[in-house]
């Protein structure tokens, strides 16, 4: 027992080191990831507003096409003055705006300028919207000799016709405050570095106002994600270069491309401080490891010395019990959780004695009681089977008897009435109100005369009697299903009469045909009135061993468990599925329905037939 506590002990701070490593690892890289992840986020923030800024002043330069005051040809200048004073005015194009013709030529700008009459066509930016006839926004460009430094913001130019004659332009300063103060808000920390760069390199606005307009060597080899639109993370390692985080080794960089611009947005950071928080948490995890490793083992030196000695008496002491000695008590010394479970053990050693001779003469009492009880429980079954024969029986009497009055009495009053009827209707012209009346009354009469008819062969069909159960069951699947136009099949096997043969002088083999046809009976009765089928099927397979009797419909269906439990709290059950069922039972057959709403019903009768 000591042995195993340590092994388990050992296997267990084994699970946990191995656990924790497992769970250091991956907080760690979760860490570094989260961390690499806001700054690249933070990147396509700041991108993806430096995009809005510039999308919505590219808007303003389509809006002098949109103006419908555009046309190089008419002499009038001051529509074309209005539309670029419009355009300018609450926009980051701080230098000028101007529109060219279809070759290069200034054709008119806002504010004027000596140089306004020049051709841009030199230029690769002006040059390109002229030919791909889309929107441009250039890198920072040196104008010579002036070496002033400006950003081109190009669109295609349309007239009043929606012809393109040329293009709108505007020139945005790099050190344009709007630019630089979307930089500046980012609050950060003193060694990160937030820029907005060009496609050559050139920083266009950063958080350090020195480094705007200067060329970062570290930036160049940008110009490929730019290009295809990627956002990434990157080391970057220090380059020798006169700034403030000259003294970094090496960085991490956080790039994010924008789409309206060959620019992109640069989030930069020490490593070490990317890292910090990943390194305290792995410092964290080797010192939680150590203190479990020293709290496992004090732990097992504890247990090992209060655990083990008591259990082991305790262990003995049940052994004893074990074998049948209720005699000798526990003896445990201990007062803690195990003491207490000793004087538990002890106090059950006592009550279990003396339970044990009580149990066992109970026990025989019991057996005799249960004997005495399944007695009686097989007489009262046997009671209500001959209750259930004779209810059946008398239930077929009064249908019989029923049948011969309605035949005897109620039949023959309306032949009387009807002869009565034709005998007062020949004394009438055809054309007189009161023989129409009368033929009413006759027809009346014969409807009844039909009715009554029919309810005699339902009480008890003759056709029972005189031609057998195939013939019942065909007539009551044409009485109920036929005449309401569903078409059903009935199907026999085997020998009625060889089956019959074989039992005469054993039992009454009426009995057996007149439940199964008041089976049938009852089933294509419901069929008819509820289950709006559309095909019926009956088999009947007169076999050696018995009758196996098959009612199949593709109607609505039901829930078999719900429509007994509720037939079997209904004090009439008429002939209902218990009916049926009790029916069945007192032949010492078998019934079983098999039904689900909407899949229809097939019910199974087979009722053995001793030879």
């Amino acid at each position: 027992m000591k042995k195993r506590i340590i092994v388990l002990l050992i296997l267990n701070m084994s699970i946990i080191l191995v656990s924790l490593g497992v769970i250091s690892y991956l907080s760690v890289n979760a860490s570094i990831k989260r961390s690499l992840e806001s700054r690249l986020a933070l990147a396509n923030i700041i991108g993806k507003y430096v995009d809005y800024v510039l999308e919505s002043n590219l808007k303003r330069l389509y809006d002098i096409s949109l103006s419908g005051k555009v046309d190089f040809e008419d002499g009038d200048w001051e529509p074309e003055k209005k539309v670029l004073k419009a355009a300018i005015d609450y926009s980051i194009f701080t230098g000028r705006v101007f529109l060219l013709d279809r070759y290069g030529n200034i054709a008119i700008s806002y504010p004027h300028q000596e140089d306004d009459k020049v051709n841009l066509l030199g230029i690769p930016y002006v040059s390109r919207t002229l030919t791909e006839l889309k929107p441009v926004i250039s890198d920072i460009y040196t104008i010579t000799p002036t070496q002033r430094k400006i950003i081109f913001a190009l669109v295609p130019l349309r007239n009043r016709n929606g012809e393109i004659v040329g293009a709108a332009g505007g020139e945005i300063d790099p050190t344009n405050y709007l630019l630089a103060q979307i930089i500046r808000t980012i609050p950060t920390g003193s060694d990160t570095f937030i820029e907005l760069v060009d496609s050559r390199g050139i920083i266009i606005a950063s958080n350090d106002p020195r480094r705007i307009l200067t060329c970062s060597e570290r930036y160049k080899f940008l110009g490929n994600l730019m290009n295809e639109k990627k956002a990434t993370v990157l080391n970057c390692h220090r380059c020798k270069e006169s700034s403030p985080d000259s003294r970094r080794e090496k960085d991490m960089l956080a790039f994010a491309p924008l789409s309206m611009a060959p620019w992109g947005v640069i989030v930069r950071d020490p490593q070490e401080a990317v890292f910090l928080p990943s390194v305290h948490l792995r410092e964290g995890f080797v010192v939680l490891s150590v203190i479990s490793i020293i709290t496992a083992t004090l732990l097992a030196i504890g247990l090992s010395r209060s655990i083990v000695r008591p259990v082991r008496s305790l262990i003995t002491a049940t052994q004893r019990i074990a074998r049948g000695n209720l005699r000798d008590p526990i003896e445990v010394s201990t007062k803690d959780e195990i003491g207490t479970l000793s004087q538990s053990f002890d106090e059950m050693r006592i009550k279990l004695a003396e339970s044990l001779e009580s149990i066992q003469s109970y026990s025989v009492e019991l057996e005799s009681r249960v004997a005495e009880r399944t007695k009686e429980l097989n007489r009262s079954k046997e009671k209500l089977a001959t209750l259930l024969r004779k209810v059946f029986t008398v239930e077929e009497e009064e249908r019989k008897r029923i049948a011969r009055e309605l035949h005897d009495d109620t039949s023959q009053s309306l032949n009387a009435i009807l002869i009565a009827l034709d005998s007062i209707v020949i004394h009438f012209s055809e054309y007189d109100p009161i023989r129409k009346q009368l033929l009413q009354i006759r027809e009346q009469c014969m409807a009844m005369l039909k009715g009554v008819h029919q309810m005699i062969k339902d009480l008890r069909p003759p056709i029972l009697d005189d031609l057998g159960l195939e013939s019942a069951i065909k007539w009551v699947l044409e009485k109920h299903i036929g005449e309401r136009g569903i078409p059903f099949q009935f199907r026999t096997s085997g020998s009625r009469e060889r089956l019959k043969d074989r039992t005469r002088g054993v039992l009454d083999y009426s009995k057996i045909e007149l439940a199964l046809f008041r089976v049938v009976q009852e089933s294509i009765i419901n069929i008819s009135k509820h289950a709006g089928a559309r095909h019926v099927a009956v088999v009947a397979a007169f076999g050696d061993a018995g009758i196996e009797l098959s009612i199949e419909d593709d109607g609505k269906g039901f829930d078999v468990r719900k429509a007994t439990d509720t037939e079997r709290e209904n004090t009439h059950l008429g002939l209902g599925l218990v009916g049926m069922e009790e029916r069945v039972r007192l032949l010492d057959g078998k019934l079983s329905i098999w039904s689900e709403p909407g899949k229809g019903t097939r019910i199974q009768v087979f009722i053995p037939v001793p030879t």
